[in-house]
Parts: C-alpha cells; structure tokens; sequence
C-alpha cells in the first residue's frame, strides 16, 4: 500500500474582535490537548505538544486586524497510510466538540480544515487509496495547482444557536516532495500570507455574504411599513389641515427612522464586503493561485453584493418621498412652536400691561396723598392707566420685532399717558 510522509491536519481557526485581548478562545484548545507555551511575540503566542509518540501538535495565535486566528496543526512524522488521517480528523473532532458545547464558548464564526501532506518521489495521487471515505474516483476530481494537487472536501453553513451561521470549509492537499520547501516556506507555515491569508478573506467576505439575506430582509420589511404608511397617509391627510393630521405625519417620521438606521447597517455590510472580496483577489494574485474551486464562490459573493447594492438604491428612490412627509411635519412643529411662542409672548404682555395699569394708579394715588390735591375722577384715571398699560408691553413687542415705526407709536402714547395725568391732576385742582 502507499504511503504518505507527514500526514498533517491544519485547521484554522476564526474569532470575533472582542477575543484579541483575551486567551479564552485558546485556552481550551491549550488546556484539551495539554499544550506548552513555547514562545510568545507581538502578535500572538505559539504552543507544543505531543498527544502519543509519533503525533506533534502545534497552535499558533496571531491578531489580523478585526479577526483573532488560531492555527492548529496535528501532523504525524515519518510514513502513514492515507488511513491515518482519519485518526487526525478523530483527534480534532473530541478536541472541537468539548469546547465548542461549552456555554462560554468564544464566538467561532469562521472554520477552515485543510488535510496535507508530501507525496514520495514516484508516487502520484492516482496510485493512492481514497482517503477520508471518498469515493473511489476521488483523483478524477483533483485539480492541480503551484502548490500540489486539490480538492474540496466540502463546504457547510453551520447554524449557531443565535441564529448566526459559520461556514466550514474542508480541503486535500497532496504536495510533491519536490516542492515541499517552498510550499511549506511560502504557501502553508507563514502567518501573514499564503492560504491563512486567502481563507481570512475568504472567510470574512463570506462571513458578510451570509448576513447579507438577514440585513437585506430587514431593510425590506422596515421600507415596505414605511412605504405602506406613506400610501395610507397620501390617500387620507387633509392637506390643507395639516395641524390636525400631526399623529399619522408623526408615524411616518419613526418608520423613516427605522428605515435610515437599516440602510446604514446595510451600507456597512456592503462596504465591508466589498473590501474583503478585494483583499481576498489581491491575496490569491499574490500566491499566483487561481483555482477554480473559488470561482463559482466568486459569482456568488459579486451577486450578493449586487443584490445589496440593489437594495439599497430601491430604499434611497423611496426615502426621497419619505422625506416630504418629514418636511411636513417639521412645517407643523415649527407652526406649533410660533402659536406657543404668540401664546405665551400674548400671556406676558397681559400680565405686563395688568402691572403696569395698576402700579401707575397706585403711585398716582400716592404721589398726591397727603398734598391736599383731588384726585381726578376715577373714570378719567382708569382710562389713562388703561393707555400706560397697553402702549408700554405693545412698544416692547414692537422692539424685538424691529418695527421702528410702531416702537415709536407706542412709546409716545406711553409718555401721553404721562402727560395726560399730569394735566388731568393740574386741571382738577386748578
């Protein structure tokens, strides 16, 4: 039977933001198969271990922006049998199942497993059993690329129980011994470029993708009410009694809000696709690695940001109507605000001018008290505080509306009010 050197398993490992700070996400893989910490740098730690004789286990962390990886290779040294992966593939399994069942689980949104290994000089796939219960034409399907001969495993959406999904992909990689300097050198062991890169963008754009049906259902819902309230309002507002209809423009005032708040949700995710869908291109152009595995992948992340585009641009031709009623309303809130400024401007000057009717006979009563003078008769009195109470508020309100004109009006009539006492008390006591 043929064998293989170093069958390895390599998985990669996804995070939210929120784990780049802390060792929770590592720490259970750390603790489950009883690994070292062997050196530690800016950007992440790396852990070894042996589980048995002949099976090295090695976990590597590093920060990638808004992203924690975790990279774990089980590899087996010298020659197996292709069989032997399945014990790599049993090894991972225990190890994923007791941390991913725990309630404090990290959030793991992104899963990648890659079974490699470096085919002896001679031997080609073709002479190999089929591995991982293939079928038995299992090399047919093979694709050969820079780095060694291909294939897709599988490709899964696995539902959380938050209702999220997280996307396992499973790859083979069968590598010449040829080629294995480089391709371990360039494409596998870094950290920072190579398949790790290409999954992460992979990964992130697809990470996006699956939101985007979510985000795309809520804007739709939030602009059907919106776009249902507008109909109703068009076809039962009284227009020309806009003040009456407040509560129906006011409705339509929230669901606009809701709207614009899923819009900008949906312009995030938008942009944040687009930007890993980039970096992913640049990262394959870089490795020189064109499969056609991604190419079908490809047309579904450009359809799922055409759709969202799509979107989009349907809820902004429909907000541009949206905002009409909002104009409305601010017209109504702003002749609110004008009767109640009126209201209460019209409340002081009545209170003002009532001040200033009865302060005025009251210091005319006590200015003359005591002097041996008449008062003039209480009808006469009466009328000229009547005129020092109206004009004296009207030419103050008069000032901050800037009529000149008026401001003068008043003010003389306030000083003839004076006046006018004056030579009513002369005349009376004349």
């Amino acid at each position: 039977m043929q064998a293989l050197l170093s069958p390895s398993l390599t998985v990669y490992l996804f995070f939210l933001e929120r784990h780049l700070t802390d060792q929770l996400a590592e720490r259970e893989l750390v603790n489950a198969l009883r690994l070292t910490l062997a050196k530690e740098f800016d950007e992440g730690r790396c852990y070894e271990g042996r589980i048995g004789e002949d099976l090295a286990a090695r976990l590597r962390t590093r920060q990638a922006h808004d992203t924690l990886v975790i990279r774990l290779d089980l590899t087996l040294s010298g020659e197996h049998p292709v069989s032997d992966w399945a014990r790599l593939s049993q090894v991972w399994e225990e190890t994923f199942a007791r941390q991913d069942g725990e309630a404090s689980a990290p959030s793991l949104w992104g899963v990648t497993l890659l079974y490699h290994a470096l085919l002896p000089r001679g031997v080609t796939p073709q002479t190999l059993p089929p591995p991982l219960e293939l079928s038995s034409n299992w090399a047919t399907h093979l694709e050969a690329t820079p780095y060694g001969w291909l294939f897709v495993l599988g490709r899964d959406n696995q539902t959380l129980p938050s209702g999220a999904s997280r996307r396992v992909n499973r790859y083979l990689l069968l590598i010449p011994a040829e080629r294995a300097e480089k391709v371990m050198q360039v494409f596998l062991e870094p950290l920072t470029q190579g398949l790790v890169r290409i999954e992460l963008y992979y990964q992130k754009a697809i990470y996006h993708a699956l939101q985007q049906s979510l985000a795309g259902q809520a804007l739709g819902c939030a602009s059907l009410s919106l776009r249902q309230s507008m109909t109703s309002a068009a076809g039962t507002l009284d227009f020309s009694d806009l003040y009456r209809e407040f509560r129906e423009l006011e409705e339509i005032s929230k669901l606009l809000m809701t709207v614009l708040n899923q819009k900008a949700h949906a312009e995030m995710l938008l942009q944040s696709l687009r930007v890993n869908m980039r970096n992913f291109e640049e990262a394959l152009e870089e490795m020189q690695f064109h499969p056609a595995i991604y190419d079908d992948e490809r047309s579904r992340l450009r359809r799922h940001a055409e759709q969202l585009e799509s979107d989009l641009h349907y809820t902004e031709t429909m907000l541009q109507s949206a905002y009409a009623f909002q104009e409305m309303q601010r017209g109504i809130e702003n002749n609110r605000l004008q009767r109640a400024s009126v209201m209460l401007g019209t409340a002081a000057a009545l209170l003002a001018g009532i001040t200033i009717f009865n302060s005025f006979l009251d210091i005319w009563s006590l200015t003359l008290e005591g002097s041996g003078w008449s008062l003039p008769p209480m009808g006469l009195r009466m009328g000229i505080g009547l005129l020092a109470g109206v004009s004296w508020p009207l030419a103050t309100y008069w000032a901050i509306e800037r009529r000149r004109n008026r401001v003068i009006l008043w003010v003389c009539l306030g000083v003839l009010s004076f006046v006018l006492a004056l030579v009513s008390t002369l005349w009376v006591n004349g």
